[in-house]
C-alpha cells in the first residue's frame, strides 16, 4: 500500500438504534458537524437533491487533532435504506466511506470501511511520519461522534441511538 493511502476498519454497536434510524443519520452528510463534534467545521450541500440520494453532493471542511484543515466534496455512491451507506470523497483526500447496517440485539451493528488516498502535497509528503499518528487521531474522532449521534436521531424516539457505547 502507497504511504498515502490509509484504511480504516471498524465496527460500532448503536444500542437502542433501528437500522433505519441509524442509517436515516449516516445518510444525511448535513448532520455531520452535529455528531463529529468540532472535526467537521462545515457541510455545505452542492446540489439541491436532497439527502439520501445517490448522486447528491456536499463541500466539506474537516479538522483533526493534527494541526491541518482539510476540504472535500462528500457525494452520495450507493444508499440502500436501512443497510448500507457508501461515500465518495474528492479533494484533499480522495476514497470510500463504507458503512453497513445490520439488526443488533436492541439496537443496530455498522460495520465501517474508510479507505483514503491523502492528496494535499504537504500531508502526502508527510504521510509516511504522520502515519503513525493518524490511527489515533480518527479513534479520538470517532470517540467524540459517539456522543453527538445521539442528538442527531429523529425526534420522535425517545430511546435514541447513542454511541457512547461503541466499540
Amino acid at each position: 500500500m502507497a504511504s498515502n493511502v490509509f484504511r480504516f476498519d471498524e465496527g460500532w454497536d448503536i444500542p437502542e438504534g433501528t437500522p433505519q434510524e441509524v442509517w436515516d443519520v449516516l445518510s444525511d452528510a448535513q448532520l455531520l458537524p452535529l455528531w463529529w463534534g468540532d472535526a467537521y467545521k462545515e457541510v455545505e450541500p452542492l446540489d439541491k437533491k436532497g439527502k439520501g440520494v445517490v448522486g447528491a453532493r456536499a463541500r466539506a471542511r474537516a479538522r483533526g487533532a493534527l494541526p491541518y484543515e482539510l476540504n472535500f466534496i462528500i457525494e452520495a455512491a450507493e444508499l440502500i435504506p436501512g443497510r448500507l451507506v457508501v461515500v465518495e470523497t474528492f479533494g484533499d483526500f480522495d476514497g470510500l466511506w463504507r458503512a453497513e447496517l445490520s439488526p443488533s440485539g436492541v439496537g443496530t451493528h455498522v460495520d465501517l470501511v474508510w479507505q483514503v488516498t491523502v492528496e494535499r502535497p504537504i500531508l502526502k509528503f508527510l504521510a509516511p511520519l504522520l502515519r503513525p499518528a493518524f490511527p489515533g487521531t480518527i479513534a479520538g474522532r470517532r470517540r467524540a461522534a459517539k456522543p453527538g449521534f445521539a442528538a442527531t436521531s429523529p425526534p420522535e424516539r425517545t430511546a435514541r441511538p447513542d454511541l457512547t457505547s461503541c466499540g
